[in-house]
């Protein structure tokens, strides 16, 4: 019996072999697409929740307007034992340093590695484990590091690493120890380990993190309020508040600092696509099965009138999509050993396949069971039919059209999500509003060096046609910051302004930038040191109409210039002030940003890494950055999300389509007596033709507007977290219709020509 219904099975899945092909082809992608992406998810969310305790410890958070969020976990490394010593919540706290790649050199080969920096607390906290020699690496200031078994074996071979040297920025480490190296991902992965080397008072810090945990029990929200709410004053220098906590396994895909090539939410979003695919996919399949269903209506009938049993007819009526969902996770799985590596580079995922796979196995099972339920459900009703309701077929077309509407609305909106995602990115890459100019423009670096010579050097580069002797713009670097207390017209209730200082800010530098000045004079050597220009977001923050004239903390405002979009395209711009020279500040760049000519920049670039070979070969740093690179790695992460979503939006276009067609080749078969005795009526072929073509815009026209709605909500909400958007014109939305109009007229107008054009007699004397 198994065999007959698989034959009947394989013969239905041959004759509408194009329907078939389309949707395993849109199962298998979008498995494919949600099992990547859900892993990808539960790999982002496993980070260091390995650890003992790993949901009692926290990092400890403090603002710092120098980076995209807000807050940082850069801070001071006597912070542990300040806050211990306060909060009796606190169980246990440390500090953590380095957590970043370096160069080594054993016996004079470079090598790879990470390294941390840690205190005693850390080594209790996290429990390292020593596999052998001591734990000498954690004196303070001592030159001696622990390895892990991995480094030691692939550094050393079988060698006990032991009293082993190596180098790093020409400092001599010796190997005291060999630990446990994590196997798990982490926040804080390293390769070796040194203790501390901290000596500065409390008002510096080299970007120290501080982790605590809390005692079993803590109300950890009430905590949380308390830290955030006190004002503790370490020294006289320092002064402690809106400090907050995150969990450290939630760190990772959290931390908007930390530079990621896809954002997490961007990988949620791709996951949804996913999920949106596979039911584009289903409700496509369904739709035809509802469909030959009816045509088989008969055929059912007769089988029960034969004793065929409610089980047989779910077991023919089942193999056919089992069979459906085998071939799609075959293909699936092929998708998955092709995409696999490319895959685990873009995620730096490091777990074996195992659990892809099992992912995936996994969500097809869901998928299978909620399919069976469905078909159970048109057994349940084709049961409580009579042999004679059968035979006489009904003609709703609810679920059809229906069906149709949701595959049109998840495909337009995948299209109008895409397009409006895509004129953004190209709204930012082309705006006049960023308040600067970043092309043609690069940064060269050299340390240490003489600044007059290398300044000449590059002035002889044919290709150079101006060099700045100030700290970049862009990307970010050598600012300061300064909290105001104090400015013309602070209301009594108003908190201090945190605002960041960019010094040597003269008429040349703003004109190498290309940055504006809205209202007032530029800078010029003869101001004093109180004299200053701010940003619009500092007009704003101090609350002014008429800025000039007025001053802060002592300072003088001259001019007021556009705010400057050097962050974060998500990051609101901070108040900034401009100087020419300051009392409180010295900063001393080894950078210089130069402008080069267009379309020169692989020719000069060449000439640079020769300077640094033949001028420089000694020099400890040396690089090059283009700003227009840089500029395009703030949207590295919408850039991927783009890519992923154009394939997926292609995926979807083409099963709604082909969907389309075969639903109206199904609906011609089905009607062919109908067109058959309107043509002998006298209806003439265009007749039939706008019969369907009116049905089917009519549906066009209904998802279209559920999608353009809901796309619009989303997409408003995606648009709000930029400083600068674009907007969303009329025409995309006429786009769209027009273009999926003129797709549906070519794809279905032919197959209803097709059968409008049969002989109508012979139509009429078939059964």
């Amino acid at each position: 019996m198994i065999k007959h219904y698989l034959t009947v099975a394989f013969r239905n899945m041959r004759k509408y072999k194009t329907q078939t092909l389309i949707s395993i082809v849109g199962l298998a992608v979008g498995f494919t697409c949600f099992a990547l992406s859900a892993l990808w998810i539960s790999y982002e969310m496993s980070y260091d929740n390995f650890h003992r305790d790993a949901e009692r410890i926290y990092c400890v958070y403090k603002p710092n307007i120098f980076t995209p969020s807000g807050v940082s976990r850069s801070s001071n490394f006597r912070l542990p034992a300040c806050l211990k010593e306060m909060y009796p919540e606190i169980v246990d706290a440390a500090v953590i340093s380095g957590y970043s790649e370096t160069t080594v050199k054993i016996d004079g080969k470079e090598l790879k590695a990470r390294y941390i920096n840690i205190d005693t607390a850390f080594f209790r906290m996290f429990d390292i484990q020593i596999i052998a020699g001591s734990r000498d690496f954690l004196i303070p200031l001592s030159n001696k590091i622990a390895i892990t078994q991995e480094k030691a074996r692939e550094w050393f071979g079988d060698e006990d690493p032991v009293g082993k040297e190596l180098e790093r920025d020409r400092e001599k480490l010796t190997v005291c120890a060999v630990v446990a190296g994590w196997k798990h991902p982490s926040n804080y992965p390293f390769d070796f380990i040194r203790s501390l080397r901290m000596n500065y008072p409390w008002n510096t810090s080299s970007g120290e993190h501080t982790l605590i945990k809390l005692s079993s029990g803590t109300n950890v929200e009430a905590f949380k309020k308390k830290l955030y709410e006190a004002e503790l004053k370490p020294d006289e220098f320092v002064t402690l508040k809106e400090m907050t906590l995150v969990p450290l396994t939630e760190v990772w895909y959290k931390d908007k600092n930390i530079q990621r090539e896809v954002k997490f939410q961007h990988i949620v979003y791709f996951a949804v696509a996913g999920l949106l695919v596979i039911l584009c996919s289903l409700f496509n399949y369904l739709t035809l099965f509802v469909s030959r269903f009816r045509i088989r209506q008969k055929e059912m009938a007769l089988r029960r009138v034969c004793g065929a049993s409610g089980k047989s007819l779910f077991l023919l009526l089942s193999i056919e999509f089992l069979l459906t969902l085998a071939f799609a996770f075959l293909l699936g799985l092929c998708l998955q050993y092709l995409t696999l590596s490319a895959f685990k580079q873009l995620a730096e995922i490091k777990t074996g396949t195992t659990a892809i796979y099992g992912q995936l196995s996994l969500y097809i099972a869901g998928v299978i069971f909620v399919s069976l339920l469905f078909f159970l459900l048109i057994l349940l009703v084709f049961r409580k039919k009579t042999l004679n309701t059968a035979i006489r077929k009904g003609r709703s077309n609810f679920f059809r059209h229906a069906s149709i509407v949701s595959q049109l609305i998840i495909s337009v909106g995948f299209i109008f999500c895409t397009s409006v995602l895509l004129k953004q990115l190209y709204f930012l890459h082309h705006t006049s509003d960023l308040g600067f100019n970043y092309k043609n423009i690069a940064n060269i670096t050299v340390y240490p060096s003489d600044k007059q010579t290398l300044s000449n050097q590059l002035k002889e580069i044919p290709e150079i046609t101006d060099v700045l002797s100030a700290a970049p713009l862009f990307p970010v670097s050598n600012r300061g910051s300064m909290g105001i207390q104090e400015w013309d017209g602070k209301p009594a209730d108003a908190k201090p302004v945190n605002m960041e200082i960019i010094l040597g800010f003269t008429k040349q530098y703003a004109e190498f930038y290309g940055v504006r000045l809205l209202e007032g004079e530029w800078l010029n050597d003869n101001d004093s040191t109180d004299v200053a220009l701010i940003n619009e977001s500092a007009v704003k923050v101090f609350g002014w109409d008429q800025p000039l004239g007025k001053s802060f903390n002592g300072h003088i405002v001259k001019g007021v210039v556009k705010n400057i979009c050097s962050f974060s395209p998500t990051s609101p711009v901070t108040p900034f002030y401009y100087q020419i020279k300051s009392n409180s500040f010295v900063f001393d760049s080894d950078t210089y940003p130069v402008k080069y000519k267009e379309g020169s920049y692989e020719t000069f670039k060449a000439k640079i890494e020769h300077l640094f070979e033949t001028e420089y070969k000694d020099a400890q740093y040396k690089h090059i950055i283009q700003a227009e690179e840089s500029y395009d790695k703030l949207f590295q992460s919408e850039t991927s999300l783009l890519k992923l979503l154009s394939f997926v939006s292609l995926v979807c276009i083409v099963i709604c389509l082909f969907g389309f067609m075969s639903i109206v080749a199904l609906s011609c078969e089905e009607r062919r007596k109908e067109i058959a005795i309107r043509k002998i009526n006298g209806a003439t072929v265009k007749d039939i033709l706008s019969i369907f073509f009116k049905e089917n815009f009519f549906l066009l026209l209904i998802g279209s507007a559920i999608a353009f709605a809901g796309g619009y909500y989303v997409m408003q909400l995606w648009l709000e977290q930029y400083v600068l958007q674009t907007s969303i014109p009329v025409w995309i939305y006429l786009s769209i219709v027009f273009v999926m109009a003129l797709v549906i007229v070519l794809c279905v107008g032919w197959r209803v020509w097709k059968a409008s054009v049969e002989n109508p007699a012979e139509v009429v004397k078939t059964e």
